[in-house]
């Protein structure tokens, strides 16, 4: 079986890599921009089922002229993971340059070669501002809270409008590994930790660690939606063969974790006992240092002010055709990815 994979050098991609090669049937064709980060892919044991075509998914036909196409297989399966994952207003063109055009360009490849089913990997978040999402496409004018949400939404009209046979893949937050504990840094949750890591420093120079405490500005009911990587892995895996066409799975936590139990762990393991969390309508009492504070961390505020709820129904039927279930995470194991990464 031919596979294709853009986005395959992230820590996601790697990841898929090694659970699809566990099938010795499997050859992947993945798509690369970056010498080093394609060469750390490859071992002794899979570089006869690993093939590399360089490329760039902003650029028609991501990157590949006729000749580079001419020369591939026709493709069982095309896995789209490649995006841009960031929330700023400033990057509004970027965001739609790789999210939105590249999903074009992608789409155009896997018609060149053939490709008997496009599966591509969005976000949950593509039902933007409300708070109950189906397993269904979400209108193009859902109300959204950033461009990377607007981009994906529109990125998911474009798969179901190709002609082509196609799954849409939906993971929530992802976090580290549920059993090792390794992440990638760059992802939601770690880049709120950062912050978090980032102003405690800055508070310590300036010596008022001691002095004060600092406020966190959310609603202390409300949850976020933290899936392991190993989990999403898992569920992409088992996408070939069992994704059925013009079906959205959602790759989410049907039990997700309230944020004050998040931010106790994180504050436990940031070893910085000065973060306090106040409910927003607190917002207008801040002092500088507050402002900066929630200033370091505003992009990432709509993920960790409200509740929402999953569809889950075609990812349970999907899994319950290996036998598997959908995602059970334990405290524990949540404390012990956060741990890991304060390490």
């Amino acid at each position: 079986m031919n596979i294709f994979l853009t986005g395959a050098t992230g820590f996601v991609g790697a990841q898929l890599i090694n659970a699809l090669l566990r099938n010795k049937e499997y050859h992947l064709y993945i798509l690369y921009r970056d010498e080093a980060r394609k060469n750390k892919l490859i071992t002794a044991s899979n570089k006869d089922r690993l093939h590399f075509v360089k490329g760039d998914i902003t650029t028609p036909l991501c990157g590949l002229d006729a000749a580079t196409i001419a020369s591939l297989p026709s493709m069982d399966y095309f896995y789209h993971l490649a995006a841009l994952v960031k929330f700023d207003e400033a990057l509004h063109d970027d965001l739609f340059s790789i999210n939105y055009d590249g999903t074009l360009h992608a789409l155009d490849l896997a018609k060149n070669l053939n490709t008997n089913h496009f599966l591509y990997v969005s976000t949950a978040y593509t039902v933007g501002t409300h708070e109950y999402a189906k397993e269904a496409l979400h209108p193009l004018d859902t109300p959204v809270n950033n461009p990377y949400e607007a981009s994906k939404i529109k990125a998911e009209h474009a798969v179901a409008n190709s002609g082509l046979t196609f799954s849409i893949l939906r993971p929530a937050i992802i976090i580290g590994d549920s059993v090792t504990g390794e992440a990638d840094s760059k992802f939601t949750l770690y880049g709120f930790m950062k912050a978090l890591k980032v102003f405690k420093r800055k508070m310590e120079r300036k010596g008022l660690l001691d002095k004060q405490s600092f406020r966190l500005f959310a609603d202390n009911n409300c949850t976020s939606n933290l899936v392991p990587v190993d989990y999403v892995v898992k569920v992409l895996t088992h996408a070939i063969p069992h994704a059925e066409h013009e079906t959205i799975y959602h790759i989410t936590n049907n039990q997700p974790p309230e944020n004050l139990k998040v931010l106790e762990m994180i504050k436990r393991h940031l070893q910085f006992d000065a973060l306090t969390v106040a409910p927003t309508s607190a917002r207008s009492t801040m002092n500088a240092e507050e402002a900066v504070l929630n200033g370091f961390i505003h992009v990432f505020e709509p993920y960790f002010k409200k509740s929402i709820v999953f569809e889950e129904n075609n990812t349970k039927a999907l899994l319950s055709k290996v036998n598997e279930s959908t995602l059970q995470i334990t405290d524990d194991n949540l404390d012990y990815i956060i741990e890991v990464f304060f390490k």
